[in-house]
């Protein structure tokens, strides 16, 4: 991993870290709360069910558009119909595992931010555990197929904009300037845009987007910046999930420093 200019006070809201492998058909509802009593009923306290996470795959025998846009007709094994998510008690991380896929997110709840390599750290010592226990009581391999990591950065209206006219500002490296509109009884309401890279060569993409949305517990009223990188693991893509995931990192930073504002990361008082 490449090193990077870190923040004292970032945009970002959410971190999430995730793994998808090949169904774990003995999986069931019941294992799920056994791997509960062994990640701790105390720090993890609240458990909930979620809608499976569509296992995504990033193909580059054919472009990319053609795969997103034709209509295909897929027949999937038989797996669990749900998804288990576990809030740790501090509330600003959670734990989601189904048959494919093992994610951690971490969501702010106040101005601080635990960095890139601590979040890697915490999951890939979860990640192990939940291997462990899929091993101990014979539900499988976990045969990994894909990396994938997302940030999502908030920007709160009246902080950093009024309107969407004014996002060229916040993003400039993304939205550009606008048409001039003297003259003319137009006010801009909306704006919305994405992006698709190739991490090259074939190694995953990196899928950008800005959009309006709201965060946080006061649902204010923000521009969200969502980025989304996931990649193969093995033939010729990441050689293990940890390089994946290092990968998609430093894609994902890399952009960011070159489509947001650069007085805005002078305010956030980047650190040497």
């Amino acid at each position: 991993m490449r090193p990077t200019p870190t923040f004292e006070k970032p945009p970002v809201v959410e971190l999430v870290l995730g793994a998808q492998f090949s169904p774990l058909k003995k999986l069931t509802a019941g294992h799920f709360g056994l791997f509960w009593n062994e990640l701790g009923r105390e720090e993890w306290v609240k458990p909930s069910d979620g809608p499976v996470i569509e296992d995504q795959f990033e193909l580059f025998d054919r472009s990319w558009e053609l795969t997103q846009s034709e209509f295909q007709i897929r027949l999937e094994p038989m797996r669990p119909s749900g998804r288990f998510l576990i809030e740790h008690r501090s509330r600003d991380r959670l734990v989601q595992i189904q048959a494919s896929r093992f994610h951690l997110n971490w969501r702010r709840r106040d101005d601080f931010y635990p960095s890139y390599k601590k979040l890697i750290a915490e999951f890939e010592g979860a990640f192990a555990q939940f291997t462990k226990f899929v091993e101990k009581h014979d539900l499988g391999i976990v045969s990994l197929n894909q990396w994938e990591l997302t940030y999502i950065d908030s920007f709160p209206r009246e902080e950093y904009w009024t309107t969407p006219a004014d996002w060229s500002r916040v993003l400039p490296g993304l939205f550009g300037s606008l048409f001039p509109t003297d003259g003319l009884n137009l006010c801009l309401e909306y704006r919305r845009a994405q992006w698709s890279y190739e991490i090259e060569p074939k190694q995953g993409r990196l899928h950008i987007a800005a959009l309006p949305g709201q965060w946080g517990d006061e649902r204010q009223d923000s521009l969200l910046l969502q980025m989304t990188a996931r990649g193969p693991i093995g033939k010729d893509g990441a050689n293990s999930l940890r390089a994946g995931l290092d990968l998609g990192h430093d894609a994902a930073v890399e952009v960011f420093l070159r489509v947001v504002n650069e007085d805005l990361q002078k305010q956030w008082r980047t650190k040497p």
